[in-house]
């Protein structure tokens, strides 16, 4: 079995140890999460942490999430390794922009890394498509002078794995405008068929995706069945939530803000993979069982992970 992950992080930036630990601690979220993961591991293609507000700070610190939820294998390297962080977006005035950090599976050759972002003006939406071979060489194209501020854009790495190369993308919409959320949320079918364009020139030639992918936190509901792809969605076992929560979707409030959309659907399946389907876990929610472990209750996320099996 392979699975993505998506944790919002709830600005995150890494400096804070308690934060850390009630992530990364032997009985804390993500390795609560690795030890419900099917044998063999690793058992995640690509991972993605949004919400991250530090580059530095936060750069370890994930990657020692990155080990415990992919677990260790035999020897040095860990399960799951870092792509690294790249900049999705500013908010007016800000000191700086927002991340999304990407893992992916020590068995699976990165192909390219990419990154969407919105332009906005009077002729309407535009979409901004950014690519390079590394996190690092992207965020060193700068975001660009036109990118719209108080948007969010689209990160994705593009995955060789045994049934092909597989485009994944992550979006943390930004909640605070609901204009800007909509108008993102609108864009989705475009984003998801330019990730793994053009990918023959950049950084060598490669064949195109055979599969699409994107999750995250989208803080609109989920729209399905939509153009040429479909949404997976589900909410985490009502009884496992924290008491005070509102038990029903995927945030501590109650909303369905954290699923998947991909371009497999029942009617179109590569080889190698399957109908995706969606899980969520409440290990890393506040006062939920990893920060009770821990003994670090309400240091974690208002959100749930969220898992999606694709093969």
């Amino acid at each position: 079995m392979s699975f993505l992950f998506h944790q919002n992080m709830r600005r995150y930036g890494g400096g804070s140890r308690p934060r850390r630990d009630a992530y990364n601690s032997p009985f804390g979220g993500f390795a609560i999460i690795n030890g419900g993961l099917p044998a063999p591991l690793p058992a995640i293609a690509v991972a993605g942490f949004t919400e991250i507000t530090n580059n530095r700070s936060s750069r370890a610190a994930l990657a020692t999430s990155c080990e415990v939820l992919g677990g260790m294998v035999a020897g040095p390297a860990p399960a799951l390794v870092p792509i690294g962080n790249v900049a999705c977006g500013i908010t007016a005035l800000a000191h700086g922009p927002e991340y999304i950090y990407l893992a992916r599976n020590t068995n699976y050759p990165l192909v390219t890394v990419g990154r969407i972002l919105f332009q906005t003006g009077r002729g309407g939406v535009q979409l901004l498509h950014q690519r390079a071979a590394t996190a690092a060489a992207l965020n060193n194209l700068r975001l660009p002078p036109t990118a719209s501020a108080d948007f969010r854009g689209l990160v994705y790495c593009v995955v060789t794995t045994p049934a092909g190369n597989i485009a994944v993308g992550f979006l943390h919409n930004l909640y605070t405008f609901l204009a800007n959320r909509t108008i993102v949320a609108g864009q989705l079918g475009g984003m998801m068929a330019m990730m793994g364009q053009g990918i023959g020139t950049l950084p060598a030639v490669a064949p195109a995706p055979v599969a699409r992918y994107i999750g995250g936190d989208f803080n609109v509901a989920p729209i399905s069945p939509r153009g040429g792809y479909t949404a997976y969605s589900t909410s985490a076992p009502g009884g496992s939530y924290p008491a005070g929560a509102a038990g029903v979707g995927t945030t501590y409030s109650g909303s369905l803000y954290d699923y998947w959309y991909s371009d497999v659907t029942g009617l179109a399946v590569p080889p190698g993979l399957i109908v995706p389907v969606p899980v969520a876990s409440t290990a890393t929610l506040d006062s939920g069982p990893g920060a009770l472990a821990a003994g670090l209750a309400r240091r974690m996320s208002d959100h749930t992970a969220t898992l999606l099996q694709i093969s």
